[in-house]
């Protein structure tokens, strides 16, 4: 009977089980190399690296390993904290999407190196994308509260009312500057200072109001147009003459250079 149910298309009625990610492209052993891979790529990638420093990258891979294997489907061994908790003090450093973007990049160049067909890239870039808004989300407003209720830098400086004195400050200081004023030729500086008034405030812990493009995408045409290193120097000098004129202490100055700081590989389209 069995054999002529089978010869019938009888049998069992049980669904074919359809394969994992996890399983299509090789299970743990492509997973392991696939990380290993990608994390070459990133520690090489100076827009992201500064994100990994003093990080143990062997915990690191081995967290980032059971994640994956989790996430394309796999065995769900993965103990660590969700997207948003995790990544919040990366948000506090200045992580914004288009360091999520180098880092797709990365896992898209990792999977194509391993040869694994497209539409399997695609669909991992599907899963890894569906993360950004929590990696992006940083701290809720009741986690910081509970850190001990430490004020932000935008908050420490006097709030909106200084960063707006700061950057009507700021480009009068830029105007001036015969090194850099020729970048704003033709420039409405009325909204410019609108954007970068909400610009500062998110950069320094304030209310995120900002909706302007990211830090790349933003001076790419001032890049084609010669911005250098040499510029960027010029506006944080502008920056530090700016808040030192405002009176803010010497520690708030240096956190400030800091965060503008870490936006120089982004700006400078590196």
């Amino acid at each position: 009977m069995g054999f002529l149910s089978k010869l019938f298309g009888g049998g069992s009625s049980e669904p074919v089980k359809e394969q994992t990610l996890f399983e299509k492209i090789g299970g743990e052993a492509a997973v392991d190399a696939a990380v290993d891979i990608f994390y070459r790529k990133v520690l090489a990638d100076d827009t992201v690296n500064h994100f990994f420093e003093t990080v143990d990258m062997e915990k690191q891979a081995v967290k980032q390993k059971a994640f994956l294997t989790m996430a394309f489907g796999g065995p769900n061994n993965y103990t660590g904290e969700d997207m948003r908790k995790g990544h919040a003090h990366l948000v506090e450093k200045g992580l914004n999407s288009s360091h999520f973007d180098a880092i797709m990049g990365h896992l898209g160049a990792t999977l194509t190196e391993l040869n694994v067909p497209g539409d399997l890239i695609a669909e991992a870039a599907a899963i890894a994308e569906s993360t950004r808004a929590d990696v992006l989300a940083g701290y809720t407003d009741e986690e910081k509260a509970a850190m001990g209720g430490e004020k932000s830098l935008f908050d420490k400086i006097g709030g909106a009312a200084a960063v707006d004195a700061a950057v009507d400050i700021f480009y009068r200081k830029v105007l001036a500057d015969d090194r850099i004023n020729k970048f704003f030729e033709g420039v409405d500086m009325e909204k410019q200072a609108v954007k970068q008034k909400a610009f500062l405030t998110m950069a320094f812990g304030g209310p995120h109001n900002y909706t302007g493009e990211d830090m790349r995408k933003g001076h790419a045409h001032l890049v084609e147009r010669g911005l250098n290193d040499s510029h960027f120097d010029a506006v944080m000098e502008n920056l530090g003459a700016t808040l030192t004129e405002l009176n803010v202490p010497g520690d708030l100055i240096a956190e400030a250079a800091a965060i503008a700081e870490s936006t120089r590989n982004d700006v400078l389209g590196r």
